[in-house]
């Protein structure tokens, strides 16, 4: 299985939600799950090409930090490019589980933004992760915090990505 992780945020060192992929991707690798993590702001030059990239993923996921208002450009400009250069087809049978972290507000509106969005394009969208961080050392410190990342990152994704892996009682 392969899992693709687009991270929208601009990729700073006090950016919580790349502690939050940093832990999911751990969990995926232990599960054996092929994981690519693609930093959009690498890519900001070629953001329209980057939905070809989904093409071998079983599921993605779709990380972003709302640093002031709303999911950020670089995401923004990604689901863009979804729906005018994705394979629809593609998409259609892509599960895709939204992350967003806040250092303000809105993560919850955000975590909505890229599921309605996801729908909107014809994808499955599947549960997500949010929350609010004030302070990213006592947020990266604390146990509880962390046990929920890791079970979030080992529950849903390989049940909601891989239609090839449930048993016929699913």
């Amino acid at each position: 299985m392969k899992v693709n992780i687009y991270y929208g945020g601009r990729g700073l060192l006090d950016d919580p939600t790349l502690y939050v992929l940093n832990k999911m991707e751990e969990v995926l690798r232990e599960l054996r799950v092929m994981v690519e993590r693609i930093n959009i702001y690498e890519h900001k030059n070629e953001i329209a090409t980057l939905p070809q990239t989904m093409k071998e993923a079983d599921g993605i996921i779709l990380a972003t930090t709302i640093e002031w208002l709303g999911i950020g450009g670089y995401m923004q400009q990604f689901l863009d490019a979804c729906w005018l250069y994705g394979d629809k087809e593609k998409i259609q049978t892509t599960y895709m589980q939204p992350i967003v972290m806040s250092t303000t507000y809105g993560e919850r509106e955000g975590e909505m933004t890229l599921a309605n969005a996801w729908e909107i394009l014809g994808g499955l969208p599947c549960p997500g992760l949010c929350g609010y961080v004030e302070d990213l050392v006592s947020f990266e410190m604390n146990k509880d915090y962390t046990v929920i990342i890791e079970k979030k990152g080992g529950e849903p994704l390989p049940d909601d990505f891989s239609e090839d892996e449930k048993s016929p009682e699913q």
